[in-house]
């Protein structure tokens, strides 16, 4: 599945696959487990999902942004299918970064869906599957690049490190128009332009409403600029003009 945003027949599909989930669910009497879903498609779902069943996402470790939708007829039977598999790796010669991993799992003839969150820190590459393709995955990735690696399951839940740093940003208004061009320093008919060409999303939705009305903890995200967090407003300027605060991915 594409992390981009989706066509009203792509929204159409992704609905009828809950639909099909939940009727598997309610049919079968038995946990039904999605694939690994994005958070734009995690937000999407959610207004439909059921009053009838129990459900909750997961997406194997704390902060977790690719998710799988857990459905249950009863709250003590939402358990998780999700493992962790680690490799040690030395970035001594080769310097591997997340495109490579996933590279290296597309040439397995895998779907990005079967995944989860993955990422390459200091000496480890982390991956977050399914239970039942994990050992396929371990019998099969053994190199990347020219780094051989050997991966194993953990009984450990890794968690990507995160980095932010703070922000402040004078802006006229909270428009997204504003905010936008606040926070990549550019003006505001350019701002328009990256939002009307579905360049800007707000909690994983693309929008292109220039004058959606930001509130605090929005995640804003650009192409091409970053992930950002609004905190707040800290204040105002003597010309009336708004001092926010946001927290950028780095």
């Amino acid at each position: 599945m594409r992390n981009a945003h989706f066509s009203k027949s792509d929204d159409a599909a992704l609905q009828a696959r809950l639909e099909d989930w939940m009727d598997q669910c309610r049919t079968r009497r038995k946990p039904v487990r999605s694939c690994f879903l994005s958070p734009a498609q995690q937000a999407f779902l959610t207004p439909f999902l059921p009053w009838d069943l129990a459900y909750k996402w997961d997406g194997g470790c704390l902060g977790a942004e690719r998710k799988k939708l857990i459905l249950a007829p009863e709250e003590a039977d939402l358990s998780s299918d999700i493992v962790c598999l680690t490799a040690r790796i030395s970035d001594k010669f080769v310097q591997l970064k997340h495109p490579d991993v996933l590279g290296a799992l597309m040439n397995l003839d895998l779907d990005r869906s079967q995944f989860g969150d993955l990422w390459v820190e200091p000496g480890r590459i982390v991956i977050y599957t399914s239970d039942d393709l994990a050992d396929y995955v371990c019998m099969n990735l053994t190199r990347i690049h020219r780094l051989s690696i050997q991966l194993q399951r953990s009984s450990m839940r890794y968690e990507p490190a995160v980095e932010k740093q703070t922000l402040t940003v004078i802006v006229t208004a909270l428009r997204l128009d504003c905010v936008i061009g606040g926070l990549c320093r550019m003006s505001r008919a350019k701002a328009q332009e990256l939002i009307r060409a579905q360049k800007v999303s707000v909690n994983h939705k693309i929008l292109d409403e220039c004058d959606f009305l930001c509130h605090n903890e929005d995640t804003i995200s650009v192409r091409g600029y970053g992930r950002f967090v609004l905190k707040g407003q800290r204040g105002q300027t003597r010309s009336d003009r708004i001092v926010a605060e946001f927290e950028k991915y780095v």
